[in-house]
This record gives C-alpha cells, sequence and structure tokens, in this order.
C-alpha cells in the first residue's frame, strides 16, 4: 500500500470498528418499555443517551471522513504544540471567567467593559474548539500506542479493538440513590450537564419524597463512558489521559464477563470502577511520557491505616483518614437502626469538612454509596482495592493483571483470587493482618 492511502485506509479502519462498538453501546442502553417514578420526576432533566450517542457520533466522524478526502497529517511536533496550547487555555479560560464574574460584581460596570470581559471568554472557548480534534485524535492515538505496547488492547485482522475513541463534554451530572438504613447504590440515572444547582438541589428532594427511605444526591463526574466517552475538558493533561484510559477499559471489558456484570452493582461494580482506577494510572503515567517525555513517579500503594495512633499534629485535618472515621462510625449507626441520629452526624461532618477548607453540598448515605464504588476512594472501607493491589503486584504485566479479572462473575471470585497471589486479609482501620 502506497504511503499516501495509509492515512486514509487507517481512518477507514477505525471508522469501521467504532461504527461496530457504537451499535452494541447503543443497543446495550435499553429505553424500557415504561417510564418509572423516578424517570418521570426527574422529567427533562434526564440525558437522552441515544441521541448523544447519535449525533456526537456523528459529529465526531465528519471530522473523519473529512480526512478521507483531504488528507492531511500534522507532524508530532505540531500535534505537541495543539495540546500544550488546548491545555494552556483551560487555566487562560478559567481566568477570563473569573474576571466576567468581576466585572458583573463591581460597582455599575459599563456595558462596553462586560461586553469585552465576555468576548474574551468567548475567544477563547472558540480557539479550544478549533484544537479540539486534533488534540482528541492525539491523546487518542498514545493511549491506544501504550495500551498496545502492554499488550492489552486486542484486535480483529488488521483493527485494534475496541479503538480508543472520546470526546470532551462538560462533566455530566448523574443522581445516584441509596437506601436510607444503608449504604447501597441504586440505579443512576445520567442528567443533562446544563441542570444548575437549584435544579439539582429541588430534584434530590422530590426523589426523596418518593420514598421516605431514599438518600438521594446528583454528583458531576469527570467521564462517561458512553462511545465516544465523555472526558471533562477541565483536567491537566496528565489527569486528561489517565481519565480517557479509565473510560477507554470499560469498553475494554464491555467484551468481559467482568465489564457485563457492572450493572449487577454492588462488588462487582465497585470492582469494575477499580480496576478501571488502577488501569487509568498505569497507562495515563506512560502515556504522559510517551508524548512529553516526562517521567512521573508513582508512590507505591500501601494500605490505609485509619484508627492508629495521629502521626500528624493537632492542627492538621487528613481528608482521607477522617472521611474513612466518619464511614465507619456510619456504619456502626445503621447497623444499630439510628437513622436519624446517622443523618444528623453526617451533617456535623460536612460542617466539619467544610470548616477544614473542604467544601461538600450535602453528605448523606448516597454520597458514601457513589463515593465508595471506588474501592481507592477515602469513602470507601473496602478490601477489594488491596485484593486488586495484591494480583497486579503478582501479574507478570498489567495485561497479565487484566486477564486474572477480567474473568470474575460474582461476589466473592475477586477474594479467591487474591488469596492466591498472596493477600493477606487486614484490618481495614488499623491495616494490620487480622489473626
Amino acid at each position: 500500500m502506497s504511503d499516501t492511502k495509509r492515512p486514509a485506509f487507517h481512518q477507514l479502519r477505525k471508522l469501521t470498528a467504532s461504527v461496530m462498538v457504537l451499535l452494541l453501546l447503543v443497543a446495550s442502553v435499553g429505553r424500557g418499555d415504561t417510564i418509572s417514578d423516578l424517570r418521570l420526576t426527574a422529567g427533562a432533566h434526564e440525558q437522552d443517551l441515544v441521541r448523544w450517542e447519535l449525533t456526537h457520533f456523528m459529529d465526531k466522524w465528519f471530522t473523519r471522513a473529512a480526512d478521507l478526502i483531504w488528507p492531511g497529517t500534522p507532524t508530532n511536533s505540531e500535534r505537541l504544540l495543539a495540546v500544550e496550547e488546548f491545555f494552556d487555555l483551560r487555566d487562560d479560560l478559567a481566568e477570563a471567567q473569573r474576571s466576567v464574574a468581576r466585572t458583573l460584581a463591581s460597582v455599575a460596570p459599563s456595558a462596553q467593559t462586560v461586553i469585552e470581559t465576555q468576548e474574551a471568554v468567548d475567544a477563547l472557548q472558540q480557539r479550544r474548539s478549533e484544537l479540539q480534534a486534533l488534540v482528541e485524535e492525539t491523546l487518542e492515538a498514545v493511549i491506544s500506542n501504550v495500551a498496545d505496547k502492554q499488550g492489552v488492547i486486542g484486535g480483529i485482522g488488521p483493527l485494534r479493538w475496541p479503538p480508543v475513541d472520546f470526546t470532551f463534554e462538560e462533566r455530566a451530572l448523574v443522581l445516584v440513590r441509596s437506601p436510607r438504613d444503608r449504604i447501597e447504590r441504586l440505579d443512576d440515572l445520567l442528567l443533562d450537564p446544563g441542570v444548575t444547582l437549584p435544579e439539582q438541589d429541588t430534584l434530590e428532594r422530590d426523589v426523596e419524597s418518593l420514598n421516605t427511605n431514599t438518600s438521594a444526591l446528583v454528583v458531576r463526574i469527570g467521564g462517561v463512558a458512553t462511545y465516544p466517552a465523555q472526558v471533562s475538558p477541565d483536567r491537566s493533561l496528565h489527569g486528561t489521559l489517565e481519565l480517557a484510559a479509565h473510560e477507554w477499559l470499560h469498553h475494554w471489558l464491555m467484551f468481559k464477563p467482568l465489564g457485563k456484570r457492572w450493572f449487577a452493582g454492588g462488588e462487582l461494580q465497585s470492582i469494575n470502577e477499580t480496576v478501571a482506577n488502577i488501569f487509568g494510572q498505569e497507562i495515563g503515567d506512560l502515556a504522559l511520557e510517551d508524548l512529553t517525555g516526562e517521567h512521573f513517579e508513582r508512590a507505591v500503594w500501601a494500605p490505609p491505616i485509619v484508627h492508629a495512633p495521629d502521626a500528624l499534629s493537632a492542627d492538621t485535618f487528613d481528608f482521607r483518614r477522617e472521611m474513612q472515621r466518619t464511614r465507619f462510625r456510619l456504619e456502626e449507626l445503621l447497623e444499630a437502626g439510628l437513622v436519624d441520629d446517622a443523618e444528623t452526624f453526617l451533617e456535623e461532618r460536612r460542617l466539619a469538612f467544610a470548616s477544614s477548607g473542604y467544601s461538600i453540598r450535602k453528605l448523606n448515605n448516597a454520597w458514601f454509596a457513589f463515593n465508595g464504588t471506588y474501592a481507592d476512594s477515602p469513602a470507601s472501607i473496602s478490601p477489594i482495592e488491596g485484593q486488586l493491589r495484591s494480583i497486579r503486584a503478582d501479574s507478570a504485566d498489567l495485561s497479565a493483571f487484566l486477564n486474572r479479572v477480567a474473568g470474575i462473575t460474582q461476589t466473592g471470585d475477586l477474594e479467591a483470587i487474591a488469596l492466591s497471589a498472596g493477600w493477606v486479609p487486614i484490618d481495614t482501620t488499623t491495616g494490620l493482618p487480622l489473626p
């Protein structure tokens, strides 16, 4: 094949593979034949995933199709310059938006000043929009190449499978629910990212009114494993690579037993998310080095110790430790059936976090149900992260690790694999081995 035809052929292969992934994902979204009380309450706030998939897929691939007609391959240096400018614009844009807010808050601002400050924001947003497609394609390529080097990404003939594909999108909103008398993540509802804070608060109260034993919370998240994945443009380059790799692994897991069990919730959902976090960290670190030459040295993981004697000074507030202590006490209150006392305790703790500089709008069971899904989160007291880290340490490489956990289908499977990998059960409050 000639060099002039190779880029177009590459794009055509990727387009064909992506169409196949899209069809599978749209089929898996499901719209249901009935509208639940929850959906009636959420009303127009719910995001139409099928419409989002179709419109964003087409928007993204119109650009790819244009490359087939008018092929032009930017050099590596041009790509890197575009990436650097895109992420520099993030800080410039944030400052410009703050300038608009300051102008509007000033005494009797002139109409011209308001127009000029807003025009500065519009110009930065326009420039970022112009760079977006090239930056997305560049980051997709580096993640794909690193995953390939790690022996993770598969293939069907000449096609890499599934293709790495994401789009920068405003951070999504998810309506999360949990029973008030225990911490359990019920089915989520993906919302339109434009829902305002007052609307979020009203929606939470409306959902809780449907069932007196329901705790609800609207959470803004960094990414969603739609296809293409939705990834926030507000992170650093390193954070974006990590997040995009995390969301791609959900695409990869969709074809494995573990990924198909994500919707089972509970431990299986937590395993999915924590595996994706571990993968995202490793691939994100390697992708950053591959793209920029910058080496990131990540600290060796160690199990957190919650109730050990505090080595921190009395005036030091450690978020992770305090949040895990909060979770332990919450579990004690719920186990004793003291639901109202538990909610009073959580509000006291929320105010304590706020006074130490950690603003949490609402701290309830739904907050812990969502954040606890990620076993490496301070909101979790699960042994899942330790089990997965033990398996990773016992695996020859990242590919071997994924192959060992991708077949998990039921509660207890992970513990059995972890024990065979040398994991020792520990006391989650002290970090010490259990007798």
